[in-house]
């Protein structure tokens, strides 16, 4: 049986080795857009400037740039001639 020394060297080297891969993912990961002033943030392509807005509990939003999002791949569209012979 191992004693409880042991188990607690045990899980703090596995906690420094598992921590640092869960907190680099892309939910940290700072925009691109962050903090760009507006005339850069309308030229940037991945990027779009927010206007400035009131929530419904009253907190004032100011304006701000941030990502337009990945943009998903569009499936090519099956040809006219395809589709009327699988019709037949």
């Amino acid at each position: 049986m191992q004693s409880k020394t042991t188990r607690s060297a045990f899980v703090f080297a596995v906690s420094i080795v598992v921590v640092p891969f869960a907190l680099s993912g892309p939910v940290f990961a700072e925009s691109v857009c962050k903090g760009m002033e507006q005339e850069s943030c309308e030229t940037a392509e991945n990027c779009r400037w927010q206007a400035g807005y009131t929530r419904k509990d009253g907190i004032a939003v100011v304006s701000h740039c941030r990502s337009s999002g990945k943009k998903k791949e569009v499936a090519p569209e099956a040809s006219v001639e395809g589709e009327s012979e699988k019709k037949s």
